[in-house]
């Protein structure tokens, strides 16, 4: 079973889904790439031929004031380190209870 913690699930159009089946062949013309790391590769050549200014997050976002937060906004401690150490408590290691 997919680990839920790792993994999330898209819909595409069968024109999109046709469109990365061709996509995935030119990327690698001699071997079978999958449909989901044909999309992981395609995001990441994006995000790395343009990283995301400040300006551009704010201006989609509606900046940290409209949130409510400050610009030097600190989350708490307990935050940090679940984000750190990845621990929330909430099931074992494969996202289950």
């Amino acid at each position: 079973m997919t680990d839920k913690t790792k993994y999330s699930n898209i819909s595409v159009s069968k024109e999109t889904y046709s469109s990365l089946q061709k996509l995935s062949k030119e990327i690698l013309p001699n071997a079978s790439l999958s449909i989901s790391k044909t999309v992981s590769y395609l995001v990441d050549c994006k995000i790395k031929e343009k990283e995301m200014t400040i300006r551009e997050a704010e201006r989609i976002t509606g900046g940290l004031d409209l949130w409510g937060q400050l610009e030097k906004f600190t989350p708490p401690k307990k935050i940090i380190d679940q984000v750190i150490n990845n621990t929330n408590n909430k099931g074992d290691n494969n996202g289950k209870k």
